[in-house]
């Protein structure tokens, strides 16, 4: 069956590697090898050692995911009360999205899917011939969700709602109340919440995650990419207390799965046990460049930001009196003669803006500089 195209992965895949300023990315700089064993205090050496005899067999015991990395994940849900058993591995946020939401939908329900978000959210149901109904957050809003509207989109026949919180692309966090609320709403119709977790975890404080709530019908899906700085592992999960799901999830994953890679197992293990440690790193590199890049917007008068992002991007607007270039167009032009890569609007169909993820700089000086160069062509092109 034929599927919408992937505009954001088609987009960034054949252009990271040619940007000279890459805005597109929104993951956080990758650690090394090297790096992940002096940023988490473990001993390589041993590590090494483990390796050596390692089985390369399919798994270690349970093909769902290692007792290790799952025991691992359960401990960034500080205040969800998991068990291993409720954690199921699979290839990247990529893969937990897929199985999640093909495990979930069915021919007679309807799904509604909080947008901006990533593709995958509405185009998977929508391919499937499954009703999709769309609840969007607002410029004017500061892409705030507008409760009443959730309310009004789902009905007795809703049985997924999906969000991903923090937003992709606007970073902008549905707080504790907000999650509450929208879990009170699925609760009286029993509609299973599936909330992308990737970019959780940039606030210093404890950020809620929707496992938090007493409702057995939630799915967080996160993954190893964003705020681990991990993403060649391809290492994702979803999470689930209701087992009745898991065991549906679990045997559709068995049809394109089967079970992780072990050797990506053990790496991102080390990385989840001392996540405190690597999210500090990723904090240290973030805010500083958030707001190195706030401040660059707030001195250019025809672009904005809405909202207070809190995860590895920003969505800018620009005026298109100003600069008359829909958004392909204008991050076409700009890879092509400056190699800026950003991430145009169109990708999640909010035309006149483009993403920013400033994460991938460890550099600030050249982060300044890619800023320069970006508002130097956004000069070039005012009408």
């Amino acid at each position: 069956m034929k599927m919408a195209e992937f505009l954001v992965e088609q987009w960034l895949n054949p252009m990271d590697s040619k940007a000279k300023y890459n805005f597109g990315s929104s993951c956080c700089k990758a650690l090394t090898m090297d790096e992940l064993f002096r940023v988490t205090g473990q001993d390589e050496g041993e590590f090494l050692k483990f390796m050596e005899t390692m089985s390369l067999h399919y798994h270690h015991g349970d093909s769902t995911g290692s007792p290790r990395i799952k025991n691992a994940v359960c401990g960034i849900y500080e205040k969800a009360n998991l068990k291993p058993e409720n954690v199921m591995m699979t290839c990247g946020g990529t893969g937990a999205n897929d199985i999640a939401i093909m495990g979930v939908i069915e021919r007679d329900k309807n799904v509604v899917t909080i947008k901006p978000s990533y593709q995958q959210h509405y185009d998977i149901p929508l391919s499937q011939g499954i009703e999709t109904r769309i609840v969007e957050l607002k410029k004017e809003d500061d892409y705030a969700l507008d409760m009443d509207a959730l309310r009004a989109a789902v009905d007795e026949n809703t049985n997924l709602i999906i969000l991903t919180n923090p937003n992709n692309p606007t970073g902008v966090v549905l707080g504790y109340d907000k999650l509450k609320e929208l879990v009170e709403i699925a609760e009286k119709v029993g509609a299973y919440i599936l909330c992308d977790e990737m970019y959780r975890g940039l606030d210093e404080n404890y950020m809620p995650s929707i496992l938090d709530f007493d409702y057995e019908r939630t799915i967080s899906v996160a993954s190893m990419s964003k705020m681990f700085s991990m993403a060649g592992t391809r290492i994702g999960w979803i999470v689930t207390k209701d087992k009745e799901l898991y065991h549906t999830l679990e045997n559709r994953r068995s049809y394109n799965t089967i079970c992780m890679g072990i050797i990506d197992e053990v790496v991102a293990s080390i990385a989840l046990e001392n996540f405190k440690k690597i999210w500090e790193r990723t904090r240290s590199i973030l805010l500083p460049n958030k707001k190195i890049v706030y401040d660059w917007v707030a001195e250019q008068p025809h672009l904005t930001i809405k909202g207070d992002a809190m995860g590895t991007t920003c969505l800018v607007h620009y005026d298109p009196e100003v600069y008359p270039m829909d958004s392909t167009t204008m991050a076409i032009d700009m890879m092509e003669k400056d190699r800026i890569l950003v991430t145009h609007g169109k990708c999640f169909d909010i035309e006149y803006s483009y993403r920013v993820g400033y994460g991938a700089f460890t550099d600030r000086d050249w982060l300044r500089e890619g800023l320069e160069h970006l508002g130097a062509y956004m000069k070039s092109i005012e009408k």
